[in-house]
């Protein structure tokens, strides 16, 4: 790189401050310790969960067999988001990933909604999965609480993130890998069924597509609308840009991380979802998420006569929720740890570790962890569907910010004459914006489909801006006071 490019990087880059000048520089840095493989687990970690194992039912009884087709649509919009990130974050790979990267180009307003939001997303997610994992672990032990196996998971996944980052990666590299092979089995097993190649079992083909009301049973309406509720799938996507400021090499690691990481998604789900369309009716798959034993997975399983399906199920489903809880609750915990290096959350939540670990700030995210559990818990029939709506709306925020980021992103590089990196969105004028619509054009689509989503995410945007004017004026009112007894003294 030139010298007319370094200074231009720094003039357009992402500068990180100590939160606090008594605080040692090296005591608020994370450690570089995660591999190219880890970087890429991660990101498949929050969107590779128990929506597609257990809850894709949901979105089949909107769109039928088209269903395909929305996730299809939901994957390529995924896509656009995915690659903006790993362009941003190659070229700054910071802590806080993609919400520090908005703080610099779209000014301290922008930073601080994108990773507020992302922090208050993925603590809302992880409240949900653990409480998950404990409803699972009652198939298995029913005179089990649910607070107490919601307790046990929470301090095994806190446990997780308390430690090195090293062990963080390796624990979510393996969740993540047995996900990933149960759902090829799953693809291999349902296609062999399809085609006759299973051993004792007539073909079952593939008249399940067309049948019972065609390909598009409830029409275009129908598309939409699941097309809206698969977006949802490919939440936690963004994890993939957290973990640049851990990797060993985010140049070069987090776009190969993207680029392997998104194929796989769309691959799996279509694949899986194709297959679970071809195994039975899709008015028999509708609706079917509410237990381990609807499962469209467990179906599969049992026209093959594995035994035990179910439980064989529900192992990988407790598999899957944890994993999905410790990538989200890594992702918040960072996001705390980048606005406290900027004075927007508690500053000694920057601290980290010897191991590199910001336990304060993993601290921070647990509180809110435990909160949302016992919500969950307590009223799942009202309070967790509040939370599940602020969930929606903070994935479409968290979207929407990305785009206007890469937008001033590639504008502000343009106007220092920096060139592009080697890995970056294509066709970013048009992609870029058409991906902001798209976004809004599914939040009013929400309104007929969700409409907790508008009830709970427009006053809970409205308190991210007012809780932002608050953390401003706290904050300037410290800088003039340091201001006045500098200039006593």
């Amino acid at each position: 790189m030139t010298e007319h490019e370094k200074a231009g990087e720094q003039s357009v880059g992402v500068n990180q401050t100590p939160a606090d000048s008594a605080i040692p520089t090296k005591h608020i840095q994370l450690k570089r310790g995660l591999t190219s493989a880890q970087v890429s687990m991660i990101g498949l970690s929050g969107a590779l969960g128990t929506g597609l194992f257990l809850g894709s039912g949901s979105v089949i009884g909107y769109g039928g067999p088209s269903t395909v087709i929305a996730y299809l649509a939901a994957g390529f919009l995924a896509l656009a988001v995915v690659w903006a990130l790993a362009e941003m974050v190659s070229v700054h790979p910071v802590p806080g990933g993609h919400g520090a990267v908005a703080a610099s180009y779209l000014g301290p307003y922008g930073g601080y909604v994108t990773r507020w939001n992302f922090a208050v997303t993925m603590l809302i997610a992880v409240g949900a999965e653990v409480t998950a994992t404990a409803t699972y672990l009652q198939f298995w032990f029913p005179s089990l609480p649910l607070w107490v196996g919601t307790v046990l998971c929470s301090l095994f996944i806190v446990a997780l993130n308390l430690f090195s980052v090293h062990l963080y990666g390796s624990s979510e590299y393996w969740f993540s890998m047995i996900k990933v092979i149960a759902i090829v089995t799953f693809i291999a097993l349902g296609l062999a069924l399809v085609l006759g190649l299973f051993p004792g079992v007539e073909a079952i083909g593939t008249g399940n597509l067309t049948e019972h009301g065609g390909f598009f049973p409830k029409g275009i309406s129908g598309l939409l609308a699941a097309i809206c509720l698969a977006v949802f799938s490919f939440g936690g996507i963004e994890n993939v840009s957290v973990g640049a400021a851990e990797s060993e090499h985010p140049e070069r690691d987090v776009p190969r991380a993207a680029h392997t990481m998104i194929w796989r998604l769309l691959l799996f789900y279509v694949l899986a979802i194709l297959v679970v369309l071809m195994l039975q009716p899709w008015t028999e798959t509708a609706g079917s998420h509410g237990t381990i034993d609807e499962s469209p997975f467990v179906r599969a399983l049992d026209i093959t006569g594995v035994s035990g399906a179910a439980h064989i199920m529900n192992a990988i489903l407790i598999v899957a929720a944890l994993s999905a809880a410790n990538g989200c609750l890594y992702s918040s915990s960072r996001m705390i740890h980048s606005l406290a290096n900027d004075r927007q959350a508690p500053s000694w939540a920057a601290v980290t570790a010897s191991n590199g670990s910001p336990r304060r700030a993993v601290l921070i995210a647990m509180v809110g962890m435990v909160l949302a559990s016992v919500l969950a818990i307590a009223s799942p029939a009202n309070a967790f569907l509040w939370l599940y709506g602020c969930a929606t709306i903070g994935i479409l925020v968290t979207w929407v910010m990305t785009m206007l980021t890469h937008m001033a992103f590639r504008a502000k590089r343009k106007a220092a004459g920096l060139p592009l990196p080697e890995h970056r969105l294509w066709a970013a004028q048009i992609v870029a914006p058409l991906s902001i619509v798209a976004s809004v054009a599914i939040f009013i689509g929400l309104y007929w489909l969700l409409p907790v989503a508008w009830y709970a995410g427009i006053p809970y945007i409205c308190i991210l801006t007012l809780s932002y004017l608050a953390v401003r004026s706290v904050h300037s009112m410290h800088m003039r006071d340091l201001l006045e007894e500098n200039l006593r003294s």
